[in-house]
């Protein structure tokens, strides 16, 4: 009996289906006919106009036969109302006249056939996907929210099962050892067989042996009752890696630093965090993995006021980096760009962008580049190459003639002008041209260059001839992350290199990590780049303040 109404229902379920189209083509089609009668209705009115307006002994039926067929009608009848039903009386200013016209469905056929396909193609798209929206399947949460309300025992708050999306992590991981490996194995290549051969069973685990002497690992979309254990076991098989080339080694030897994260997370942030989390296990005596999440708590971490960050400015707790840019084709140093590292009280290492965005007083901002670029200059008078080095200067002081005027006097005073640059985004460029420009003047006359940065399109050719003392540009880190699979991406680089050919000026890319986007960048015209794919960030001991 419940098979045979079930049957029944969905029978009716049909005829209500087919009864809902075929009421639906019918109204589209007739609200279609009356505005192509309306069409021609048009055309009448405009047929009796056009004869209102000759003169009366020149209203002839030859005469309106021909401004008739202009407008496809057929002939003039008479100048009383037709019976026929194509025949119809048209008046304008007091004037009727009957015309023939060919009926609508023969007139606009085509018209009428092109749109009833287009009604049956969509209500057909219409029903095939309710179809399969009845049949979706149902998500974990979902399922386990009706299995909750039918059984009599409610699950506790704290089990209650996640979302699918959200159970799943990505694990970054830095691992280091006191020992030095023989510079005949290649370490890269050693411990990615090793590493794939012990976690085969996960989705991804990339490997790459960084120049410092670390490891980077990756595992993606780990659950999350393998967190905890996925980083014992990761210690546990490079010790045991590194007990084969040296037998008496120790647990204590091998100490690593972890970050789990969903994804699209920040990846600078994630570093960081396993940087300062590889710093905790390397000064801890018995902890030899120390794992640390970026979630909320971080974010609330990082949520402190600007006074805080500014009084690790003022007490020297920072530390400058420089990045270097590598040429393509001097296969050497191009320039570097200049990177500042507050020390923080609880995470450790943080880079400018992660704090910028809680510093809002322009007195704080002015302090914060007035410190990056003293302390730059300062490298440079002590260093006897000429590499030159690129500082990141915030709008708000662009604009500011006062501090113009400063950085003008300290760059002449410092005797270094030829190998200062500075990076100003595309976006802060096009909103604050004016006052950039007049900056820009004032440096370009000591020498000091300018790279146009975070450049993601094609720039307007009087933009680059506008900007005195142009020297290159800098693609943004979304342009080139993944570009050797994202064919939009490399149409956009291609654009851009040209552009830039056509005024004399290299395009550099920025943020490479892998060797399929440096290969495709090299093929794309590109001429430098810079990014962990080629070195970590070059410390400057001597400036740490404490």
């Amino acid at each position: 009996m419940k098979q045979f109404i079930e049957q029944l229902n969905s029978r009716v379920v049909r005829l209500y289906v087919v009864a809902f189209s075929v009421a639906t083509i019918l109204i589209l089609n007739a609200l279609l006919v009356h505005l192509l009668h309306l069409k021609t209705h048009q055309k009448g009115v405009e047929i009796v106009k056009e004869v209102h307006q000759l003169a009366t002994q020149h209203r002839t039926n030859e005469q309106i036969s021909e401004i008739a067929q202009q407008y496809g009608f057929d002939s003039v009848l008479s100048e009383e109302v037709g019976g026929s039903l194509e025949h119809e009386v048209f008046v304008f200013d007091g004037l009727k006249l009957t015309l023939s016209h060919p009926t609508i469905i023969e007139q606009y056929a085509a018209v009428l056939l092109f749109f009833n396909v287009l009604f049956i193609g969509f209500l057909v798209f219409c029903y095939r996907w309710w179809l399969v929206y009845r049949v979706r399947p149902k998500t974990f949460y979902s399922q386990n929210r009706q299995m909750s309300t039918s059984s009599s025992v409610a699950l506790p708050a704290a089990i209650e099962p996640r979302k699918s999306d959200d159970s799943l992590f990505n694990v970054f991981a830095l691992v280091k050892w006191r020992y030095v490996i023989d510079s005949k194995i290649d370490a890269q290549q050693h411990f990615s067989v090793i590493l794939a051969k012990h976690f085969s069973n996960y989705t991804k685990c990339s490997v790459k042996y960084l120049n410092s002497g670390a490891l980077a690992v990756t595992f993606e979309r780990i659950p999350f009752g393998d967190v905890s254990q996925i980083e014992k076991r990761l210690h546990e098989v490079v010790f045991q890696a590194l007990l084969i080339m040296r037998p008496d080694l120790s647990r204590k030897t091998v100490k690593i630093g972890a970050c789990y994260y969903q994804a699209r997370a920040d990846q600078t942030q994630v570093y960081q965090l396993a940087r300062s989390a590889l710093a905790v296990a390397v000064n801890n005596v018995w902890q030899h993995v120390h794992m640390v999440p970026l979630n909320k708590t971080h974010a609330t971490t990082m949520q402190s006021s600007e006074d805080d960050f500014i009084a690790y400015i003022h007490k020297g707790q920072f530390v400058l980096f420089f990045q270097p840019l590598f040429c393509f084709k001097q296969q050497d140093i191009k320039q570097s760009e200049a990177l500042l590292r507050v020390r923080h009280s609880q995470l450790g290492l943080i880079s400018a962008k992660q704090f910028i965005p809680q510093i809002h007083s322009s007195e704080h901002i002015n302090t914060l580049d007035k410190t990056i670029v003293t302390h730059t200059l300062k490298v440079l008078q002590k260093e006897a190459n000429k590499t030159k080095v690129s500082i990141n200067l915030h709008y708000i002081n662009w604009c500011d003639e006062t501090f113009v005027s400063w950085l003008v006097k300290k760059i002449t005073d410092s005797g270094v002008a030829s190998r200062v640059q500075f990076e100003v985004s595309a976006y802060d460029y096009y909103h604050h041209h004016r006052a950039l420009l007049s900056a820009f003047s004032q440096l370009s006359k000591l020498g000091t260059g300018v790279l146009l940065d975070h450049v993601t399109d094609v720039l307007p050719g009087k933009t680059l001839r506008a900007i005195p003392a142009m020297e290159a540009i800098k693609l943004s880190f979304e342009v080139v992350h993944h570009i050797d699979t994202n064919q939009l991406q490399q149409r956009s680089v291609r654009q851009i290199v040209r552009q830039a050919e056509r005024v004399g000026i290299p395009v550099y890319a920025v943020g490479v990590e892998t060797q399929a986007e440096l290969n495709c960048l090299q093929q794309l015209g590109v001429q430098g780049a810079q990014g962990y794919y080629f070195a970590e960030l070059l410390q400057q001991i001597e400036l740490v303040g404490y």
